[in-house]
């Protein structure tokens, strides 16, 4: 067996097995439709494949090494995703060797946290992977959400040269990932994506949700941006057009899910990812740059980010990290 980076011309190939292993049967979208970036031909190098002596591709995994605005500072971290394996090789530990093989690689890097989204968490918790951190997941089918807009304001659907001004309203939220050019419009423009926008006058867009993310989070709002006050007719008017019914709230929300729960909306948090810390003298400096004091296991994610207690009530911890909406890999 050998390990190495995916080279171009065998992109193409690794993406038919990630799609065949993750894409639910008849998925109106591919898998390369709803992870644009983290699958992107120009994310190769951090594209690991477990090749056969043959030279056949029997498992494959990917990260994505994007910074992060935080409580105490920008910090660079790896979301993983796209953990495959061919189901005549399954069995034969080639996802953990996968799985060593890019943890020792992204040690060589300054990325010190690592996060991956799993049904199988237990495959994962050997190298480290716990879950931690926390996000609200929002119900507002019974809400009582506003049927018309105040007075000036309309909404319509997203379109694509709208992407400039809602990637700037998105960079309004404290705790989001810093996106790189070019990132924002393969996100906005995702088969099965559909956003709809509030505008004044002149058209301008003021505010933004985004209902879908391919074929994953299907009646979900994934995304939002724009005061409370428009994001709440937006919800209203997604759930009118039946597109969803509940809303993913990340750290720094706060203000939207008070007023949908004073609204009757349920909630309930759950575990914001899997997460491992590849460098905790790393994490320290971080820390130590902020003014933060170090926890002494700072190891330990669930420490670390905070979690959910067996209340299902958010505990904090000293880092508070938002990865949500369309950027989850």
């Amino acid at each position: 067996m050998q390990i190495a980076s995916i080279t171009p011309d065998r992109h193409a190939e690794f993406l038919a097995i990630v799609n065949a292993e993750i894409r639910p049967d008849r998925a109106k979208t591919h898998a390369w439709d709803d992870f644009p970036l983290i699958l992107s031909p120009l994310n190769a190098e951090w594209t690991l494949i477990a090749t056969s002596p043959e030279g056949e591709i029997m498992a494959g995994l990917a990260c994505l090494i994007r910074e992060y605005t935080t409580s105490c500072g920008k910090i660079p971290l790896a979301g993983v995703g796209s953990v495959v394996t061919k189901p005549e090789f399954q069995g034969q530990g080639l996802s953990s060797a996968l799985q060593n093989a890019l943890l020792a690689k992204l040690k060589g890097k300054n990325v010190p946290l690592a996060v991956l989204w799993t049904d199988q968490p237990e495959i994962y918790a050997g190298r480290g992977f716990v879950p931690a951190g926390w996000e609200l997941h929002i119900d507002f089918a019974g809400a009582t959400l506003d049927e018309s807009f105040p007075p000036g304001f309309q909404v319509r659907d997203f379109n694509g040269s709208d992407a400039a001004t809602v990637q700037a309203l998105y960079d309004g939220h404290q705790l989001r990932t810093l996106r790189l050019p070019g990132d924002a419009e393969k996100l906005y423009g995702m088969p099965g994506t559909r956003g709809l926008v509030a505008v004044g006058e002149g058209d301008v867009v003021l505010a933004a949700v985004f209902c879908g993310k391919g074929a994953d989070f299907p009646e979900y709002v994934a995304e939002w941006s724009g005061p409370v006050g428009l994001v709440l007719p937006l919800l209203g008017e997604a759930r009118r057009r039946e597109w969803a019914h509940q809303v993913l709230v990340p750290p720094g929300g706060n203000q939207l899910a008070e007023r949908l729960i004073a609204r009757g909306a349920s909630s309930f948090a759950c575990p914001g990812g899997y997460w491992a810390v590849l460098q905790p003298e790393g994490l320290s400096r971080y820390l130590q740059a902020a003014g933060i004091g170090s926890p002494g296991n700072v190891d330990d994610p669930a420490v670390l980010l905070g979690h959910v207690d067996k209340n299902g009530n958010p505990v904090m911890g000293p880092v508070t990290i938002g990865v949500w909406g369309l950027d989850s890999v």
